[in-house]
């Protein structure tokens, strides 16, 4: 089960949007189970006041999204694509439903938890075998494909909202400010050289590094072992894997909004504690053409975005900076990514001897990210967090990390993403939307016409939009939303590695 692949009880990333999709087709599959005391137990019943309740405190669950087929079940977008891959193979689908039975199973006690006192006398672990009956009879219904037809995660997009604010013709002036960003990141890459570091950050200290080789092994023998092999390997080695790829930042600024921390919550606002400097981990699925590669995420939230002049429309309290490794079978990192935690700033790091290429089909209608070209793929990299607005700079590989004795440098812990969500007096305020209270931009007033909900401000997994054109999530089931592509052999052959990875990208190597 996919729920006990993950470190430290944190759930697979690749998630939804929250809440409450219609309920249907439950009458068929639920029964009366006897509970703990004895008593007979309604599935339906008690799922349905639960989730009433639920929706009546305003405490759903926003990292993965309830599907109409099942209130059983809840998917993430890597999760929708697998199953509807199955139903037109005809292949086994009692797996992807496990996985999608998990994340409902842990949701429902995130939800259970945040009801407070009004909930004493409900039983999360009640419902487990009806949960159990539920995958047990849509595994093996003869309709299965017309009961599963159609299972999707919603995007987070808003047709109507772009229909208001006249999408079509706010689109060059939304291309133009995304070309700005790119253009300057790409100069000043290129024509400066990385500032002096006064901070830094690094992962735990990992005593038993593994090779590219033992990690090879690790993900052959987790497909071997896994029904639609992939490569999910057990939660102690996915562990190692994270202290082997924790990114090293570096920052030129001292000051405390430049520093990383612990995003908690205090009377309904989000606070970050820099006194306990943290990353939250969670290993994740995508497809890339056939194959189903691994990724490790590693979030850093800092107190807030400074203002860099009196009206600045992207700062504000929290701000956040998300990294993302994706491993070749080989056990080599075959790309980097990173968003903001509001979805902006997609930033595509493609190793510097990789065999593929950014490409972007249609440029016309989907936004291009910030493309730059890091070091060869081997373990952890460092790059520069820039001070006040936290963009990614200037990756190298952390080989080549110096020792500095006038460098102020601290090593940060490796936490669950799933605690974020965790009930407690001081979890982080995230609506079932996804979205982080108290963090809105002004952007979101000139941004509206993208059709984003409140553009700029922080938001869970499962809910980054990565595009203001066109339509791209961090979590799509492709690599990189569709826009890396195979070197073809021959063609690789006439290239060396650097021309080959710098087709469609800018280069800013110095």
């Amino acid at each position: 089960m996919l729920a006990l692949a993950c470190l430290l009880g944190a759930a697979m990333p690749v998630p939804g949007a929250a809440a409450d999709a219609g309920l249907t087709r439950t009458a068929q599959m639920d029964a009366e189970i006897p509970s703990r005391d004895g008593a007979a137990a309604d599935c339906r019943a008690l799922r349905s006041e639960i989730d009433a309740a639920v929706r009546r405190a305003r405490v759903a669950d926003p990292r993965h999204a309830r599907i109409a087929a099942s209130p059983w079940l809840r998917s993430d977008r890597f999760l929708a694509d697998a199953l509807a891959r199955q139903i037109s193979r005809g292949g086994d689908i009692r797996p992807i439903l496990a996985a999608m039975a998990d994340h409902d199973e842990a949701a429902l006690a995130r939800e259970i938890g945040r009801l407070g006192p009004g909930a004493d006398g409900y039983d999360a672990e009640v419902l487990n075998p009806c949960r159990q009956r539920a995958v047990d009879r849509l595994s093996s219904a003869p309709d299965r494909s017309q009961q599963l037809a159609g299972v999707t995660v919603p995007d987070a997009y808003r047709d109507w909202q772009r229909a208001l604010g006249v999408y079509p013709l706010a689109r060059p002036w939304l291309r133009l400010g995304a070309q700005r960003w790119r253009v300057g990141e790409h100069q000043l890459q290129r024509e400066q050289a990385p500032p002096p570091v006064a901070l830094r950050w690094q992962g735990p200290q990992a005593r038993d590094v593994p090779t590219p080789t033992e990690v090879a092994a690790w993900l052959a023998e987790a497909r071997a072992s896994h029904d639609l092999q992939w490569p999910l390997p057990d939660p102690t080695r996915l562990q190692r894997l994270a202290l082997l790829h924790a990114p090293v930042l570096e920052s030129a600024s001292l000051a405390d909004a430049d520093r990383i921390g612990r995003l908690t919550g205090h009377h309904g606002r989000p606070q970050v504690d820099t006194g306990t400097p943290t990353a939250y981990f969670e290993p994740g699925l995508v497809r890339f053409g056939e194959r189903v590669l691994l990724q490790l995420s590693f979030t850093f939230w800092f107190p807030e975005r400074v203002a860099s002049s009196v009206l600045d429309p992207y700062a504000g309290p929290i701000d956040g900076l998300v990294w993302r490794v994706t491993l070749d079978d080989d056990g080599r990192p075959l790309l980097w990514d990173s968003i903001h935690t509001c979805g902006c700033y997609y930033t595509l790091v493609l190793p510097a001897d990789a065999r593929l290429r950014f490409h972007n089909p249609d440029p016309a209608a989907r936004e291009d990210p910030l493309v730059l070209v890091g070091p060869a793929a081997a373990g952890r990299l460092r790059f520069v967090v820039s001070s006040g607005d936290h963009f990614l700079r200037w990756p190298r590989s952390a080989e080549q990390e110096a020792a500095e004795s006038d460098v102020e440098t601290r090593r940060y812990t490796l936490r669950p993403y799933a605690e974020l969500l965790d009930p407690g007096p001081d979890r982080p305020p995230f609506g079932a939307d996804g979205l982080l209270a108290g963090t809105s931009r002004l952007e979101r007033f000139f941004l509206w016409p993208a059709g984003i909900a409140d553009p700029g401000a922080m938001r869970s997994h499962g809910h980054h939009a990565t595009a203001f054109l066109g339509r791209r999530h961090f979590d799509d089931p492709e690599l990189a939303s569709g826009m890396v592509e195979p070197i073809p052999l021959p063609e690789l052959k006439s290239l060396s590695s650097m021309e080959a990875v710098q087709i469609g990208a800018f280069r800013w190597a110095k």
